[in-house]
């Protein structure tokens, strides 16, 4: 016969370990509920860029604010790029031929080629001061982050 006190200490790890376990399943339900906003933009944008441009595949998505919310694709129709920004505040969107501008990988390595010591988190396509911009984040030795804009259309250095 078990005793009490084995009794008590196996009630006690069966109690905690079902709250431990709904606990999970609660953070792991509001982590997707606050991140679905961001899904649904960026379905939208496919649907919309799918629909009303000549896109037929899309290969990547970008998102960007800096003052002005805005979501960017590049896809492709046949041997042709495109790189597609819709701006959800204004419902304006803009369609550029990807040779009418450089690429992420362009962006990438003059980013690099001038700051050898930090490593590229992630490269955005999006919109500021009314124009295509590329957004290097970057992180340098220290862990501190670095952020630098360029010019979609010739790739060159803001600010």
């Amino acid at each position: 016969m078990i005793k009490d006190d084995t009794k008590q200490a196996i009630t006690f790890l069966a109690w905690l370990t079902a709250i431990i376990i709904v606990l999970y399943f609660l953070l792991l339900a509001i982590f997707y509920k606050a991140s679905k906003p961001e899904r649904s933009q960026v379905q939208e944008i496919n649907a919309l860029a799918l629909s009303k441009t000549p896109i037929k595949h899309i290969e990547k998505n970008y998102h960007l604010n800096r003052g002005i919310n805005s979501y960017a694709l590049k896809g492709q129709v046949k041997k042709q790029s495109y790189y597609f920004i819709y701006l959800p505040g204004s419902k304006k969107a803009y369609l550029f031929p990807a040779n009418k501008g450089v690429s992420e990988h362009v962006v990438r390595n003059k980013f690099s080629g001038k700051r050898a010591n930090y490593s590229i988190i992630k490269v955005n396509l999006g919109w500021y001061k009314k124009q295509a911009v590329w957004e290097v984040t970057a992180k340098d030795q220290a862990n501190r982050y670095t952020y630098q804009l360029y010019e979609f259309k010739n790739g060159k250095l803001l600010g």
